[in-house]
């Protein structure tokens, strides 16, 4: 009950915030955007019609057609949503939630109620999971539905990116309430939890860099503390791979266009490289992936926890 009342007065605090009819904005818009593009066997309409693309060369309802259609969504429309665009917009709003209820006045009306200071906090980080949840089911609720019902493509692996999504929050928005119970600064909860995702994403990319040019592995110090300095954070950018794994999208290679792959001028040994980086990614363990990136979250809300556990309000 406790924890519901909690969610109930999040959930009103981020109504009155205008970023959350923002998101909601944006994801009808993708989704109408996507209606308004007819999938045939020969060919793309846009705008119900107005305007043509001949494809004869790829048949969207085939199924090597089919993966590129789900890798088109997954890597660039639920890849946005995962990446700065929506993570971005749901950081601003919600990283202002905590410095709100720490307010002289709000707060205290909060401890004097029948609750622990552990668990207040505990259910108020919670109760943000629950805005991510409903911000992730509509953008992917919606999509989903475009797809099947308009493009006649139902991809039930789709709907795990749900969860991706809240995770991916999740993995940054534990910096953002560390910092707000230190510091009080929606701004400062803000800018350091995108600092921090951009920090996460570092020792991966670099990690990648070395395995795709031995030349670079000489120095095995340098080697192994890179990818111990990968595997201590939240892999976020293990994300959108697992969303393209579990939808059946192949790799972002494979969707580009057979005059691409063809061109002489393109080098075969770059996109091999490439496909070949993109493919170690989606043959990774989903379960040590996030079971690692969990326990880092853990550790980070504990601390903040007991933080604002010892606080003088």
């Amino acid at each position: 009950m406790q924890f519901w009342a909690v969610v109930v007065d999040s959930f009103r605090e981020s109504l009155d915030r205008k970023i959350f009819w923002v998101m909601v904005a944006i994801s009808c818009l993708i989704a109408a955007t996507m209606v308004c593009v007819g999938i045939e066997s020969d060919r793309l309409t846009f705008f119900f019609g107005l305007w043509e693309i001949e494809t004869s060369h790829y048949n969207p309802f085939s199924g090597l057609g089919r993966s590129h259609l789900v890798g088109l969504v997954v890597y660039v429309l639920l890849d946005m949503f995962l990446g700065w665009g929506g993570m971005i917009l749901m950081l601003i709003a919600t990283a202002g939630m905590l410095p709100a209820m720490m307010e002289r006045g709000g707060i205290d009306v909060l401890l004097a109620k029948p609750i622990s200071r552990p668990r207040l906090f505990v259910y108020k980080y919670l109760a943000t999971m629950v805005f991510a949840l409903a911000q992730a089911t509509l953008f992917i609720g919606l999509t989903f539905l475009v797809m099947g019902l308009r493009w006649k493509v139902w991809v039930p692996g789709y709907l795990l990116g749900i969860p991706l999504i809240v995770l991916l929050f999740s993995y940054v928005y534990c910096v953002s309430v560390l910092v707000a119970v230190k510091t009080r600064s929606t701004i400062a909860a803000v800018l350091l939890s995108v600092g921090a995702w951009v920090f996460f994403a570092v020792p991966p990319i670099a990690l990648d860099v070395l395995d795709e040019i031995p030349a670079l592995r000489e120095n095995e110090k340098i080697y192994r503390g890179i990818k111990l300095a990968a595997w201590i954070p939240p892999k976020t950018v293990d994300i959108p791979y697992f969303a393209a794994k579990w939808a059946g999208a192949g790799t972002s290679i494979d969707m580009l266009p057979r005059s691409i792959l063809s061109d002489a001028e393109v080098s075969r040994d770059v996109l091999d490289r490439a496909r070949e980086s993109e493919q170690r990614e989606l043959e990774k363990s989903p379960w040590v992936s996030i079971g690692s990136s969990l326990l880092f979250e853990a550790v980070i809300v504990a601390w903040a926890t007991a933080v604002f556990v010892r606080k003088d309000y």
